[in-house]
């Protein structure tokens, strides 16, 4: 079987080559992002970061008034488990490029960071289905096109916060602020004590001149994982959130969104990213007690 050649950040060439993605895509992307802010076709403004500490958890909280005009579906609508939704047929001015056969790269909507990206199924899929090898080597593939540090999430299922039913993971920049996975040390020992953290969690560190073999490996050993702990904890629905880095990977059990719909909080506000609609919600989040919140939308580190 012939070799498959690695290029110097650690990518598959021949994944890139099948995968068609433009040698400018970076360059393309932030072009047609900053249009259509300027265009007003899509929401962006830059905001102020409020960074708060508790228990030895950052959290970073931007208000984003847009939010209350996102289109989120109810747990029960029958749009999670049908073709329908904005990803079947996206605005053409929205499409940056075609991921191969399998997926499609989108501007975002609704923004919190520049660039905000979507990278949906082409055919229909379900968000509460596990990320497979072409979803990861397609995420992959775009995360190592950029020369600006990215950051991954994937809500699968309606209680990790999820907001469509068509399948769907989510890039962005990266803030310049430690992230609390960051923090896991070893590429093979999985990390699940960190401190400060008040829910499971499952980090390994990514090789340096990782491969999409090696992330497929890495997920498929943080899903079990993962799926252990729901499975411990009496959760019949198996919702979790993914999180990834050039860096790092993990992955984030969950029992519910809490309150305030299904985007209460994702996988980013579990890493401490909450973006919220207005100064009253930011309240909300002090009287639900900041992580022991979190520990409540997860399962509390100690259960």
């Amino acid at each position: 079987m012939p070799s498959t050649r690695i290029s110097e950040n650690g990518a598959d060439e021949d994944d890139f080559k099948r995968l068609g993605l433009p040698a400018d895509l970076e360059a393309k992307t932030y072009a047609k992002f900053d249009s259509m802010v300027n265009e007003r076709r899509i929401f962006y403004d830059v905001t102020k970061a409020e960074l708060y500490s508790h228990n030895g958890f950052l959290f970073e909280f931007r208000i984003i008034p847009i939010l209350s005009r996102k289109p989120v579906l109810a747990p029960n609508d029958p749009g999670r488990i049908k073709s329908s939704g904005p990803f079947i047929n996206p605005n053409p001015d929205e499409v940056i490029t075609d991921i191969g056969q399998s997926h499609r790269l989108l501007v975002n909507k609704y923004c919190i960071y520049r660039p905000m990206l979507v990278l949906p199924t082409r055919e229909f899929a379900l968000q509460e289905d596990d990320l497979n090898t072409t979803d990861l080597t397609a995420v992959w593939a775009v995360m190592k096109s950029f020369s600006t540090p990215l950051l991954m999430i994937y809500n699968c299922g309606v209680n990790s916060g999820s907001s469509q039913g068509h399948k769907h993971l989510q890039l962005f920049a990266a803030p310049q602020h430690e992230l609390w996975p960051s923090r896991a040390t070893s590429e093979e020992d999985v990390a699940c004590r960190i401190p400060g953290v008040s829910f499971k969690h499952y980090v390994l560190r990514i090789p340096e001149r990782a491969t999409t073999r090696d992330i497929v490996r890495i997920h498929e050993r943080l899903l079990a994982l993962t799926k252990e702990a729901l499975v411990k904890a009496g959760d019949v629905d198996g919702d979790y959130n993914v999180a990834m880095t050039a860096e790092w990977m993990a992955f984030i059990p969950r029992r519910t969104f809490g309150p305030g719909g299904p985007n209460g909080c994702n996988a980013a506000g579990m890493l401490g990213l909450v973006a919220i609609k207005d100064d009253e919600e930011r309240k909300r989040w002090a009287e639900l007690g900041y992580t022991d919140y979190l520990a409540y939308l997860g399962v509390p580190i100690d259960a």
